[in-house]
């Protein structure tokens, strides 16, 4: 029998696909985007799913109806939204008494009724700090009143195998044992610094390439080319796959989907072609260059790095480093979720946007996996003993 899953704020399933690979079964998912619930039932139709404001849902209720007895759901897995404390909100607008910042109070709320063997909570890096640490504090305290042992700690994605440097924060809690963190598996220099070359021509590292972090040509290097706003129609892979990652992406995928490259303005199309590999909004011309920009905004992907936190606003040239590395467009919705770990196998379904905020908004599957099959481990030590 399959170790069973229950995800809160499941979204489009980022967490839950994580699990999947590593041998869970998820047998309900709650959220209360209809567009993202809409990819999960999409990729996995066997798994209950609850279109509700999770404040609005029984835990009890819920429990009798899934037929579980308390001790019995091997996890209890999601990520409270985070925008409360999240460093991407201006500080003047964060606050303690903001309700997104009590999300993870209902996430207890479930854990206390379902009493799962392992708990799995993923937040944003900020959560460990934020408020001096109250949120840390309470969360951590509350598992260990009623029995658990915790850890949290940050945990970049890029040391695990995902092609993109995003930290996110795990609260893993156990019934059984102390919970032990995944071992980093991939290692190397993360960093997307150059030195300042205008022209264009090949930019020189910090440090010569010798790491075996997956880099944006390990991931994206054998999908085919596109223009600005085509979209790729032939389905079939042109090229053979050339990495193990590109192995592993196209596993149980006979087709490619979702690649599907955004039009651009004028203005935006002229800034790419004025960039080359790994430059941003700082080597425009300054008739090119925007009056104001965030890090990285309107830059291209190194081949040999692993890209930036990918997030909602991926389509968005002037919200990120989002160029392709050579072609002249941003990434695409298939190399936007190749870079978040997402399989070839997972469709994505909605607009453009949609699509975008479902893989920006989630967690990256490998890392959600390593994370997976260190619960998997502690619970086959607790069997042994």
């Amino acid at each position: 029998m399959k170790h069973k899953i229950i995800d809160l704020f499941s979204g489009a399933g980022g967490l839950t696909t994580g699990f999947h690979l590593a041998g869970f079964e998820s047998i309900c998912a709650i959220d209360v985007n209809a567009k993202a619930l809409a990819t999960y039932k999409h990729n996995y139709p066997r798994t209950k799913i609850l279109h509700q404001d999770i404040r609005e849902v029984k835990p009890s209720e819920l429990r009798l109806s899934l037929g579980l007895q308390r001790e019995e759901l091997t996890a209890l897995i999601g990520g409270p939204p985070c925008q409360g404390f999240s460093r991407n909100i201006p500080a003047g607008y964060r606050s303690l008494s903001d309700p997104r910042n009590h999300l993870y109070r209902t996430f207890l709320e479930f854990v206390q009724e379902f009493r799962p063997i392992h708990v799995v909570m993923e937040n944003v890096p900020e959560i460990l700090k934020a408020y001096d640490g109250v949120i840390r504090h309470e969360i951590t305290e509350q598992l260990e009143l009623w029995g658990y042992k915790v850890i949290s700690a940050s945990l970049n994605a890029a040391h695990y195998g995902v092609p993109q440097t995003r930290s996110r924060v795990f609260f893993l809690a156990s019934l059984n044992h102390l919970p032990h963190l995944p071992e980093q598996t991939h290692f190397g220099d993360i960093r997307s610094d150059y030195k300042k070359n205008k022209s264009c021509v090949q930019l020189t590292l910090l440090e010569p390439h010798i790491s075996s972090v997956v880099t944006v040509k390990d991931a994206i290097g054998d999908l085919p080319p596109l223009e600005a706003g085509q979209e790729y129609d032939a389905e079939v892979y042109p090229y053979e796959p050339q990495t193990t990652y590109q192995f592993m992406m196209r596993s149980g995928s006979m087709k490619i989907v979702n690649h599907i490259a955004r039009a651009l303005t004028p203005i935006q199309m002229s800034r790419a072609r004025a960039l080359c590999e790994g430059q941003d909004a700082r080597d425009l011309p300054p008739e090119l260059a925007p009056k104001k920009h965030y890090s990285g905004a309107y830059g291209r992907l190194y081949w040999s790095k692993p890209a930036r936190t990918i997030t909602r606003w991926v389509f968005h040239p002037g919200s990120g480093r989002f160029f392709h590395p050579t072609q002249d467009r941003t990434i695409t919705i298939r190399e936007a979720a190749r870079l978040h770990s997402y399989p070839d196998n997972f469709h994505f379904l909605g607009s453009y946007t949609n699509m975008a905020s479902q893989i920006g908004e989630s967690v990256p599957p490998l890392l959600g996996k390593v994370v997976a099959a260190s619960i998997l481990q502690d619970s086959c030590q607790g069997t042994a003993s």
